[in-house]
């Protein structure tokens, strides 16, 4: 799908109602890997790359969560999902709720994993900054060197794991991670936002993340209309990476009790 002279590269598995899958950051698609195996016998299961990560092009400037957004409701357009659950991970969750903020319409559920609707602190998006600078002189390792240790729980001993987050972060583009990094960086607060969300909502995070710690969601979860909680033990920043059974286990329950496990007869 091209989007503004954007290509991006896309996984669209599976038949029944649509579920998108948005990755956070400086990862990809693949990363949603053992949801898309697992849910595919039963949904439509889409998942992205983010604009100027994976196997996508990279522009120069911020990429903003509104451009991914808007890159997103293109893509949807073109595949004819009609309105979709929303499954946004760390960065994904912020493109999920600029989604939400410019395409109400097009949503049936909505899932914020490890994420958080306020905006970076002064000193946080000048840490972003910074890093984007340093992205730019030393390359993505500066990036991996500085998150790799903070995805997974600290006790995390999984050799074959912590190889799979590395190689994940590893391939992602200096031009991209750099526009990701500056556009988190100026990302609105989306606060004010989640008073108003009006379809089923669940957020799930790790007991043992911190980057963005249980806390986030505890406030995610109290500010949405009936909002559903779950924290996954033994999992860090990377909930359904470390923990998949676990995590497609909780939100296939909730896709059935939300009744969001058939289809959208208004599609």
């Amino acid at each position: 799908m091209t989007s503004k002279s954007i290509s991006l590269r896309y996984t669209d598995a599976g038949q029944g109602p649509p579920l998108v899958f948005l990755h956070g950051f400086p990862l990809n698609r693949k990363v949603w890997h053992r949801q898309i195996e697992a849910l595919r016998s039963s949904y439509r299961v889409i998942a992205p790359d983010l604009r100027g990560l994976g196997d996508n092009e990279a522009q120069p400037g911020p990429t903003t969560m509104a451009q991914c957004a808007a890159d997103l409701h293109t893509l949807l357009q073109q595949l004819a999902t009609g309105r979709v659950v929303l499954i946004g991970h760390s960065m994904g969750g912020y493109v999920a709720l600029a989604f939400v903020r410019q395409f109400p319409e097009m949503l049936r559920g909505l899932v914020l994993v490890s994420t958080k609707a306020g905006q970076d602190s002064a000193e946080a998006a000048a840490g972003r900054r910074a890093m984007a600078k340093k992205v730019e002189a030393e390359g993505v390792q500066a990036v991996v060197d500085a998150m790799a240790p903070k995805m997974l729980a600290a006790d995390k001993q999984d050799a074959r794991m912590i190889a799979d987050v590395l190689g994940l972060m590893a391939t992602s583009r200096p031009a991209g991670v750099i526009g990701a990094l500056l556009g988190m960086a100026e990302r609105p607060d989306s606060t004010a936002l989640l008073v108003q969300l009006a379809v089923p909502t669940l957020v799930v995070t790790g007991a043992d993340d911190t980057l963005i710690p249980p806390s986030e969601s505890e406030a995610l979860a109290g500010a949405i209309r009936n909002a559903q909680l779950k924290v996954l033990p033994h999992a860090g920043h990377l909930v359904a990476f470390e923990q998949p059974d676990e995590f497609n286990h909780v939100l296939k329950e909730w896709l059935r009790r939300a009744d969001l496990a058939s289809s959208d007869e208004s599609n």
